[in-house]
């Protein structure tokens, strides 16, 4: 016969259960570490955003003439500064302000927003645009040796 008592515990089960207490402790210990990575991924992830939108001080969108006057100006993340009798005449994107340029010359019509970025190597203000309305032009057509190569 056995001496042992229904309330004793064999020894197995109690190294068992401090396996399983060791293990919960761990796993809750690597959760709280993932969370902090992942917390850590999202601000790398801001700021790469941030690096990305300062690199480029402008993008340069085309869009038809015609979208001019109802353009949505949120859309390409941009403020509307001021307005008048023509539409938007200045805007903000990136916390830079954009001011609309319309030229009288003998190129096609086109409306822009571009703002100074300095001076080139002989002087002349340098400008980035954020967006143009233009006319769209048609396309040219395909060369022979193209479409050979795109065939093929």
């Amino acid at each position: 016969m056995s001496n042992e008592t229904p309330n004793q515990t064999a020894p197995g089960n109690d190294h068992l259960k401090q396996l399983l207490v060791a293990l919960e402790r761990r796993t809750e210990g690597q959760s709280k570490i993932l969370h902090l990575i992942a917390e850590s991924l999202q601000g790398i992830e801001a700021h790469l955003r941030q690096i990305a939108l300062s690199s480029n001080p402008a993008p340069n969108y085309q869009r038809p003439l015609s979208e001019y006057h109802g353009f949505d100006w949120s859309s390409i993340g941009a403020g509307v500064l001021k307005e008048d009798e023509d539409g938007v005449s200045s805007v903000e994107w990136n916390g830079q302000v954009f001011t609309r340029r319309s030229p009288n010359n003998r190129f096609d019509a086109a409306i822009w927003f571009s703002r100074c970025v300095g001076k080139d190597s002989d002087g002349n203000n340098r400008y980035v645009r954020l967006i143009t309305f233009k006319v769209a032009s048609d396309a040219e057509p395909i060369a022979a040796k193209a479409k050979k190569a795109a065939r093929s």
